[in-house]
């Protein structure tokens, strides 16, 4: 073989290479999501999505945000679609990995209610798009705190009652764990003031008696079996213990409560872009919407779902939240700079 021919042929079979890469990299009939774990994102809605489109949809179930974070910033070619909480667009959005999405691809963006749009981690909507709501609340069964000989709880503060030894359940995550004590102090979430910090760790090495469990997946299981009396939980998880048990109900503490906005974002790095819009235009679908937040239990920020959803979710004050209650919420701003304090002060907390 002649120099000539060597070269023609080398030339030819790195461009057979590009082409391949570039193929694979397209993965025109795939896309991969990073999403929570369980059923956050429905497999019906996955399978129903599948069959329409011809499209196969792939999970990479994670359980932090900081893992998100870690995974996509390894490999931002492998994920198409992640969906994380609101503090972590922010800190994604910043960190230069997200692609701005282009609205024109996703007709039916138009029915997301603009009262979730533009908050501090996408002030332009850009870069996020609403997909489940929730709050943290107190669902707690009143009948048995009476029995113990405790008051009615309407506030953080009332946990601390010396009559809930070893009945009060929570969800397993120092910085909110943290915020019910600084809350209970009247300060704000994610407080970095060392004086109220240093406040806040001692009244909250105070409330250890009263933890029967620390349990992040089902917390409102303690209060079904009776092992606890009052839990601070997701919303989600309130309306699944009210449905089993409806002496166990919502109380909406008067200092306030954390709101989170998980949401859908895209590497900018996607080697599928065109399937995810199909996704994502797809899950705004009114109907597909609506099917969605009744199977889990989120509030929906499609204004155009309501319609379609089941009448128990319409009046359920858990899902369908009063104005008085979204007023009386806030986010928590600025995880990043407050979670090595918190988790130090929470790992001593709970070794306690």
């Amino acid at each position: 073989m002649n120099r000539k021919s060597a070269v023609l042929l080398i030339a030819a079979a790195l461009v057979f290479a590009a082409a391949a890469a570039a193929g694979a990299q397209a993965r025109p009939g795939e896309i991969t999501l990073m999403t929570w774990g369980g059923d956050f994102v429905p497999r019906a809605i996955i399978e129903e999505f599948e069959k329409e489109t011809g499209i196969k949809v792939h999970y990479k179930e994670v359980t932090s945000n900081e893992d998100m974070q870690s995974l996509l910033e390894a490999n931002p070619d492998q994920y198409d679609l992640i969906i994380c909480t609101d503090y972590m667009v922010d800190i994604l959005r910043q960190n230069g990995m997200l692609e701005v999405l282009d609205k024109s691809q996703m007709p039916n963006y138009s029915n997301i209610n603009p009262v979730y749009l533009n908050k501090y981690y996408d002030p332009e909507s850009e870069y996020a798009i609403p997909y489940a709501i929730s709050i943290s609340l107190l669902l707690v069964n009143q009948e048995e705190v009476e029995r113990l000989g405790a008051k009615p709880i309407t506030t953080y503060s009332d946990l601390w009652q010396p009559e809930l030894r070893s009945k009060v359940v929570v969800v397993d995550w120092s910085v909110e764990i943290m915020g019910i004590v600084l809350k209970s102090l009247g300060y704000e979430y994610n407080e970095t003031d060392p004086a109220k910090v240093a406040e806040a760790r001692e009244k909250l090495f105070a409330l250890k008696p009263n933890i029967v469990r620390f349990e992040t997946n089902t917390p409102e299981d303690s209060l079904i079996n009776g092992e606890a009396v009052a839990g601070f939980m997701y919303s989600n998880q309130a309306v699944k213990g009210n449905a089993a048990d409806p002496r166990l109900q919502p109380v909406f503490p008067t200092e306030g409560m954390p709101i989170f906005m998980d949401c859908w974002v895209m590497s900018k790095a996607a080697p599928n872009k065109e399937g995810a819009y199909q996704f994502l235009d797809f899950i705004m679908r009114p109907e597909i919407a609506a099917e969605i937040a009744d199977i889990t239990k989120f509030t929906t920020p499609n204004k155009a779902a309501e319609p379609f959803l089941p009448e128990d979710y319409r009046n359920n004050p858990m899902l369908n939240l009063p104005d008085e209650v979204v007023e009386n919420t806030s986010f928590y701003i600025g995880v990043d700079k407050v979670l090595v304090e918190y988790e130090h002060i929470y790992t001593e907390f709970k070794l306690r």
